[in-house]
């Protein structure tokens, strides 16, 4: 991806679209756009390719929005990231393409909030948050859980299963990749308690 944002800087200088004392600003903002928007491409790629555009779009909305002040685990190497990351989106739109709506989808989602503003934010070693950003982090968390739950029940009112479903996998998913931080946290902390 660095040479791709390279070469799109590069040619942007040639066509003195921006200057050359700016080159590393516009690879910043280039790339940090790439990862910005790269979950919407996979998911929506994904679902094209399983004919469930709309479910790959509407799991990865929530997901996209709950995960950057959530938290969680993060891959070390970007390739890992895209891989693991892909590999997930299949697992979560097949996964949505063949849940029922019904009772067992809205407590799994209920008990998946919950621990969200419970647990959230978990920084990770490569972004330590302080105090203040946590503190945050916790509320935008707290908003946009209850957000999306509205917008969850709301969508089951109106009768859009398939986006009651995949909203609800979307944050299933922010869930679980919270789980292996919650995990070792413990870990540690019980193991610092012996």
């Amino acid at each position: 991806m660095e040479k791709c944002t390279d070469t799109v800087v590069n040619w942007m200088i040639r066509c003195n679209a921006i200057k050359e004392t700016d080159k590393e600003l516009y690879k910043y903002a280039l790339y940090s756009f790439f990862l910005l928007i790269s979950p919407l491409i996979l998911a929506g790629g994904i679902g094209f390719g399983l004919g469930r555009v709309k479910h790959g779009v509407a799991l990865i909305f929530p997901f996209m929005v709950l995960r950057k002040f959530s938290g969680g685990y993060h891959a070390k190497k970007l390739h890992t990231c895209i891989m693991g990351s892909g590999f997930l989106l299949f697992l979560c739109i097949m996964l949505s393409m063949h849940m029922q709506c019904d009772w067992k989808l809205a407590i799994a989602t209920v008990i998946a909030s919950v621990s969200l503003i419970a647990f959230s934010p978990i920084d990770s070693e490569n972004r330590r948050l302080d105090t203040d950003e946590k503190r945050t982090y916790k509320k935008i968390i707290v908003f946009c859980v209850i957000f999306f739950g509205l917008l969850d029940i709301a969508l089951f009112l109106l009768g859009k299963y398939v986006y009651t479903i995949c909203f609800s996998v979307g944050i299933l998913l922010t869930t679980g990749l919270q789980v292996p931080c919650i995990i070792k946290k413990m870990c540690k902390s019980t193991k610092n308690k012996r």
